[in-house]
């Protein structure tokens, strides 16, 4: 991998490479010390590699939600067979559209379909769904096709799907609420016609203290949720494995500087590691 992105540098002529972003595959990680090797040997590699590698911060957002995703999963898997089934035919459609009328619902939006490995797309089928809620009790009670399908359906081997419960619809506005967060973070960072380094580290300090104060709700579930996500966001999110050069870009933007790099490093690492940080 290292020697196939070394010969695309040198075809397009470009020497001076300052930061590689990659995800967090452990390949990944010898590509780089790899790729600071012919960087060293064209004399261009900067501060001798040191702060080549940049873990891609959207990848790591998407394993950390996978992982709290887990928490609610069978809810959520009855909401996605419940849009399944209603977008399977133009009829049911039809029909659910319908429901929409007779629960005074004056909305031209439809359901739409998650793509289960994408997060960011679990997150809009349950917002989504979450609106409509009253049309699906409505089409529930008067339509035994989703009945009958949802009590045949699996989420997986041996565990029927079941009907969609009041407990499922609370799980799924949580977990709603509680994505929301993440999914604009992720519409920020992945910005493609504006530069994001300098709003970087600041996200990441934003996620670092939101999940500190869930795993202190009383909602033991989202307490959970936050716990598990905590812990693989701690894998990217120590100080050890930051790479600093991202506290740079966001010192060289004239909204920030020094003191509000050190006010997030403290709120993420505390009174001790912070300010240690902030020196280094």
């Amino acid at each position: 991998m290292a020697n196939g992105i070394g010969r695309c540098l040198r075809e397009w002529g470009i020497n001076k490479i300052s930061t590689v972003t990659v995800d967090n595959a452990s390949s990944n990680d010898v590509t780089i010390k790899e790729l600071s090797k012919q960087l060293t040997k064209m004399g261009t590699n900067l501060m001798n590699g040191t702060h080549v590698h940049v873990r891609c911060m959207a990848h790591i957002m998407n394993l950390v939600v996978q992982d709290g995703l887990k928490e609610s999963s069978v809810s959520i898997e009855r909401v996605r067979h419940a849009v399944r089934y209603v977008r399977q035919s133009p009829a049911r459609l039809k029909r659910f559209q319908e429901c929409f009328d007779a629960e005074q619902l004056n909305s031209k939006k439809t359901l739409c379909l998650d793509v289960p490995t994408r997060w960011n797309s679990t997150y809009l089928m349950l917002r989504r769904a979450v609106e409509f809620e009253s049309a699906f009790s409505h089409y529930a009670s008067s339509e035994i096709g989703l009945r009958h399908y949802l009590e045949h359906s699996y989420i997986d081997v041996g565990i029927p799907t079941c009907e969609l419960s009041s407990s499922d619809w609370e799980n799924v506005k949580r977990i709603t609420k509680f994505l929301e967060i993440f999914y604009l973070l992720t519409l920020k960072i992945s910005g493609s016609c504006y530069v994001t380094s300098n709003i970087h580290f600041f996200e990441i300090c934003v996620v670092a203290v939101y999940l500190k104060q869930l795993i202190e709700n009383e909602d033991t579930v989202l307490s959970e949720m936050a716990k598990n996500m905590k812990e693989k966001f701690d894998n990217w999110g120590e100080p050890g494995k930051m790479n600093k050069i991202i506290f740079i870009s966001c010192i060289l933007d004239p909204r920030y500087k020094i003191e509000s790099v050190g006010y997030a490093l403290v709120k993420m690492f505390g009174a001790n590691q912070g300010p240690t940080n902030k020196q280094k």
